[in-house]
């Protein structure tokens, strides 16, 4: 068993709301196949968007999801296209709509910020270091540390990022 399948048996999927079917029931599977990928076609969330997130709508079943893909952050096999696809999940759902939806996501990702700065430093992805930068930019509380990582991580982030970003 790994992190992520841990904080996944932490829910009762069930009784957690989908846009599309009865239940969440089916997302686990949907995430554990995404952690599995090795393409980026095969790491595409499938039944994610347009069932517990549609454009900036959620359902509250964004949190536990939130925290199951900062989980599978810390795994070290998971490829870098499914980790692209965790942090653009992440990024998502920290701006729905719903106020307490986000701030609950940013608590949920706030509580593993260290694994974006890895993220980061790593230089696995342009991509996947771009949304660790913006999700840090949100949940930071100490506003230096990201303006150090910038300093010494700038080579490793896309060339049209802008400080503002």
């Amino acid at each position: 068993m790994n992190v992520m399948e841990l904080e996944l048996g932490l829910y009762d999927w069930s009784t957690l709301p989908c846009r599309r079917c009865g239940s969440a029931e089916h997302v686990p599977e949907e995430l554990l196949r995404m952690a599995r990928a090795r393409t980026s076609e095969e790491a595409r969330p499938r039944n994610i968007e347009f069932h517990v997130l549609q454009e900036s709508w959620a359902t509250e079943t964004v949190v536990p999801v939130a925290r199951v893909l900062m989980a599978g952050l810390t795994d070290g096999s998971i490829s870098p296209f499914a980790r692209r696809h965790f942090l653009e999940l992440l990024w998502s759902f920290v701006i729905v709509d719903d106020e307490d939806l986000a701030e609950a996501c940013l608590e949920a990702v706030r509580a593993g910020v260290w694994s974006l700065y890895e993220e980061v430093l790593s230089g696995r992805s342009l991509d996947s270091a771009l949304f660790a930068y913006w999700l840090l930019k949100e949940v930071e509380t100490t506003p230096h540390r990201v303006e150090r990582l910038l300093h010494v991580a700038r080579h490793l982030l896309p060339e049209n990022l802008y400080e503002d970003d």
